[in-house]
Parts: structure tokens; sequence; C-alpha cells
């Protein structure tokens, strides 16, 4: 367990009690706390942040009353500067989360494994050296490029990589498969494969591009891989010709 001064302390901010709890036993299990308070509202955050000042901000977007962007906008002087992490179940709030100079973006449900990347990307911004497990240390490749920027037919997506099982190629497109969503984006696969070559990905033909970290099994008979990421499993068909793409690596 990291020393007492290298450790943070929080503010959770959603008015939905399962969220704070799941949130807070999240962030407890990364060792990485020694104080976390919950608010129900913004006014029960601006209460909590009278005689609490967090290292970080877990704030709800869509509440009662004041929504979290007026909470951010209603912040005191002091508080203007804190790191606030936006945690929210819509992602058409991105470009304005962003605009709102957040330190990060979460999706609901939440990914243990995204939460405590940005947590690291908090510690090591404070120049903190938190011994954890090797296994979830954010790669060099996660800290240079934490989001990529495509185009769709409604705006922008930030997406990121981590979040990335496989690109398909579609005309001119690319059809981009996190599991429980599919993004059709106005690039085309090369571009792609570009903006995800040091993402760990891999190219295999002219119709694909998979993250190589979530290949579980490749089935040469019937010419495809598995994918599984978390309980998510997804199986691409593959040109028998490029199997030696996947051997080579």
């Amino acid at each position: 367990m990291p020393d007492m001064e290298k450790r943070l302390s929080a503010l959770v901010i959603d008015d939905e009690e399962n969220a704070r709890i799941l949130l807070n036993k999240f962030l407890e299990d990364t060792l990485l706390f020694y104080d976390i308070r919950l608010a129900r509202s913004a006014e029960e955050g601006y209460n909590e942040l009278n005689t609490f000042e967090p290292d970080i901000i877990f704030l709800d977007i869509k509440m009662p009353g004041k929504d979290g962007f007026a909470f951010i906008n209603d912040l005191p002087e002091k508080f203007k500067l804190k790191k606030v992490v936006f945690v929210t179940a819509y992602d058409q709030y991105a470009i304005k989360a962003i605009k709102n100079q957040a330190f990060d973006y979460l999706l609901k449900p939440l990914n243990r494994k995204e939460l405590k990347q940005c947590v690291l990307r908090l510690l090591e911004e404070r120049n903190e050296d938190v011994n954890i497990e090797e296994s979830v240390k954010i790669p060099e490749i996660h800290k240079r490029f934490p989001r990529i920027r495509v185009n769709n037919r409604n705006g922008i997506l930030f997406i990121k990589p981590d979040d990335i099982l496989f690109c398909k190629a579609e005309g001119n497109y690319t059809l981009v498969c996190t599991g429980k969503k599919n993004h059709l984006c106005s690039m085309n696969l090369g571009k792609m494969a570009d903006l995800l070559s040091k993402n760990g990905f891999i190219r295999i033909g002219r119709s694909y591009i998979v993250n190589f970290e979530y290949i579980t099994m490749l089935d040469r008979k019937e010419c495809s891989i598995l994918l599984t990421r978390d309980e998510e499993s997804v199986t691409v068909k593959i040109p028998r010709q490029h199997i030696k793409d996947i051997d080579l690596i």
C-alpha cells in the first residue's frame, strides 16, 4: 500500500445511490485513496467542499437540480483548478466536458481498469512514485495517446484505444467495434490503422484491425479469431490467406 502522503482524497457526486456505492468501492479497491466523500447532489457537494479539499472530484452530469456542468461553473474560486472526472452514462457530452477542461471522461457502467488508469495518470502528474501491481501500470503509449478523435455522421467521437476490440473496413468508412457499441466513422481503414498503430493494434489484410491484447484464440480451421475482454467475446472471420498475419506476431 502506498504511503499516506502518496495517496489521494476524492469527492464523488452522483444522485444515484448504486452508482455512488460502486464508484466508492472501485476507488477503495485501488488502495490509492485515504479519504473518499460521497454526495447526492451539487448542493451536498458544495457542503462537503466547505470542510474538505479533495485531490479529485468524480462528477455525474445529469442530476436533478443543478447538473454537473453547472456545478463546475459555480465552484468556489479556490476549487476552479481541481481535477474533475465526469462519470456518466451519456457519451454525447464528451466534447463539452473537454471544453470544461475535464481531467477525464468515464462512461457508465464503469470499467475498473479505465478508472485505475485515470487515477494513476493523476498521480503521475503529481510526480508521485506509487508502487502498484505491474499488470495495471499504464503502458507508455497510453500516456501519450489516451484517446483517438474520429468523425461520424453526428459529429466527433473521442474513443479510448483500450475500448476498441476491432475495426472493420466499410468502403471508405470504418466500423469501430467496442463490444457493446459499434461506431461508423468517416475515415478509411488505412487512416484508422495509422491512428492505432502505436496502441497495440495489428492490421489483418485490407479489412480488419484488431486489438492484439484481446486475442484469446486463433481458429485456423474456421479462419477466425476470438477477442475477449472481461465477459465480452466477439468472433471475427478473417481471410485464410491472412492467418499468417497473426501467426508471425
